[in-house]
């Protein structure tokens, strides 16, 4: 039996590593209050900094390999986000810019370069179609259409990318219902499709991906009119990987618990703090932590 796990580990490290380890896509991640329809006319610009720590590697067939496996990330998101009425409708048109380094790493000893540069743009804008503000009972409901377009730093012959070489879709719905003062629930859904990567690996194959459907939900807290916490919980499910048609043992299959604080700091300004972990993940890498400040200026 350890001979067969042997041979499976490496078989999977193989594919895995030909496929290229590519950035997590950032933009279907929602902070809680983000589906909170500001006043048209209204701008934000949003500055993210996110370092995630990756200890462990799950592989189908294998179990869990923590063994000379380890992988960090530090990633940085520029976002602009402007408020503007449509008809009976507010839309925000938007742009993500993410760019950063994934600090050279091991899974079960095979290393994997660093690399840095800028990632996947994303250019997209939420509508809603409930935008009902009220101190106690406000409500919200959003619909995002997202498109990450191949503009990040690629390289086939590396094992681990900024870019994906490929256009990614999301299709992201969020509901946000005030409780009673001072109290909500958020709920987002989203359900992402992938383009084809064309030149994976050293020997230019053909890597394709199965939709992915995600679950994200917050409860927050106002503690004061400045500052406010949450809880949360984010789920992926499917996005299997193929190489040449042949699964290499990577989904998007995770479950992670989240926390997060909000606070005021001067007029028009918030900082924000959260961090997350996963505590289910299949077919992939394991964030032991994820942690990330954020400032948003409203203007």
């Amino acid at each position: 039996m350890t001979g067969y796990k042997n041979a499976a580990l490496w078989t999977v490290l193989a594919s895995l590593f030909a496929s290229v380890f590519a950035a997590p896509a950032y933009a279907t991640d929602v902070e809680p209050g983000d589906y909170v329809a500001l006043s048209p006319g209204t701008n934000l610009a949003l500055l993210y900094g996110t370092f995630t720590d990756m200890d462990e590697l799950q592989v189908p067939g294998v179990g869990m390999v923590d063994k000379d496996t380890h992988l960090e990330s530090t990633i940085a998101l520029a976002r602009f986000v402007h408020f503007m009425k449509v008809g009976p409708f507010i839309v925000d048109p938007q742009i993500i810019v993410p760019f950063g380094r994934i600090s050279s790493g091991k899974a079960a000893g095979e290393r994997l370069e660093h690399t840095s540069g800028i990632g996947d743009i994303t250019p997209f804008a939420t509508i809603w179609f409930v935008h009902h503000d009220d101190a106690a009972h406000g409500t919200y409901v959003g619909f995002s259409p997202m498109v990450s377009i191949p503009t990040g730093a690629y390289n086939h012959a590396k094992a681990s990318n900024i870019g994906t070489n490929r256009f990614t879709y999301d299709m992201q719905l969020g509901v946000v219902r005030g409780i009673v003062k001072g109290v909500a629930l958020e709920a987002y859904g989203d359900v992402i499709w992938y383009g084809h990567n064309d030149n994976a690996g050293v020997d230019h194959q053909t890597l394709t991906q199965s939709s992915t459907q995600e679950l994200q939900l917050w409860s927050r807290f106002s503690l004061t009119p400045k500052t406010s916490v949450a809880v949360g919980y984010a789920g992926n499910w499917g996005g299997r990987q193929y190489l040449e048609q042949a699964f290499n043992g990577t989904k998007t299959e995770n479950q992670q618990v989240r926390f997060a604080v909000q606070t005021m700091i001067a007029p028009g300004l918030e900082l924000e703090g959260s961090a997350g972990r996963m505590v289910h993940v299949e077919g992939g890498f394991r964030e032991a932590l994820r942690t990330q400040i954020r400032i948003a200026k409203a203007f």
